[in-house]
């Protein structure tokens, strides 16, 4: 299944088109962050979602992904539901990583359970790595990931079907700095030098406190701050986190993922893609010319 507001082929950009890859984070967390990412794709809004290996997915929501061409990736986790020794908070897992005080081969052993249980689930190989709260960039755990990835995934490096999330900021925001000054710098600059296939700037940072009216503003900014095409440009990535309205689960950001689930859904937002001239890419749709390492 297709939807106009995808992009399939690069060659097809303008030069005033902005191409962008909008991601939904947390897939596997729950049934209705499941359900709005089908949804979501079923409408054509979304065409990348990173899954939660400590979380669950039904056969029939794999298959309804794949029929929707749906990218899904691995969002490698120790901050979250992903039950491990190293497992904790986002402030000690940042104090661990920069005070070297994890052991690289429990880091790595963490990654390959997390990379065998996508795997296991979904019968093949991410389509992109990023992590939950950002830890995918920390040190240690980003030299421990590329290792990881390049004695697995060096066949699908080299044919360019593996790529990964960089926070460099789409907007200049506080948040989205301290992201990328969190070993964001040095985590491009890995991917690069390991040619592993990468996304240009990186939005959908803010407090998860918004409403309505300042959730619509945020992507207005994003969506009119993504660059246009040219010939070596790489696309923008936005991350997301929509869930749709159930009573049948909690979380600490629920009301903000029905927020967004909303927005995303919404007429509104649909006229803010046309507005902008944006073409919605999957991360698989990257390719060389429209790269730059």
């Amino acid at each position: 299944m297709s939807h106009p507001n995808y992009q399939k082929q690069s060659s097809s950009l303008t030069d005033s088109s902005r191409p962008i890859i909008i991601n939904v984070d947390d897939l596997g967390l729950s049934t209705a962050v499941n359900d709005a990412v089908i949804h979501l794709a079923e409408l054509g809004r979304i065409g990348a979602s990173s899954y939660m290996v400590g979380g669950a997915i039904t056969d029939s929501d794999i298959n309804q992904l794949k029929k929707l061409n749906v990218d899904i990736g691995l969002h490698l986790d120790l901050t979250g539901i992903f039950p491990s020794t190293l497992r904790g908070s986002l402030k000690s897992i940042i104090i661990a990583s920069y005070l070297r005080r994890f052991n690289p081969m429990q880091v790595t052993d963490v990654i390959k359970q997390q990379l065998d249980g996508f795997e296991d689930r979904f019968g093949y190989a991410p389509v992109f790595i990023d992590g939950h709260q950002h830890i995918h960039q920390f040190p240690v755990i980003r030299q421990c990931l590329i290792k990881e990835l390049y004695n697995r995934y060096s066949a699908e490096i080299t044919q360019g079907t593996l790529s990964a999330r960089v926070t460099t900021p789409l907007v200049n925001d506080i948040k989205s700095w301290i992201i990328y000054i969190l070993g964001g710098y040095a985590w491009r600059r890995s991917c690069e030098y390991n040619h592993i296939k990468i996304n240009d700037k990186f939005g959908g940072v803010y407090g998860f406190d918004s409403d309505s009216q300042q959730l619509a503003n945020l992507w207005e900014q994003w969506l009119q701050s993504a660059p246009r095409n040219t010939a070596c440009s790489s696309p923008t990535l936005i991350m997301c986190h929509p869930a749709v309205p159930s009573n049948n689960w909690q979380d600490e950001i629920k009301v903000a993922r029905e927020l967004e689930y909303e927005w995303l859904i919404s007429g509104g937002f649909e006229d803010l893609l046309h507005k902008h001239d944006v073409k919605l890419l999957r991360c698989s749709d990257m390719t060389s010319d429209l790269l730059s390492f």
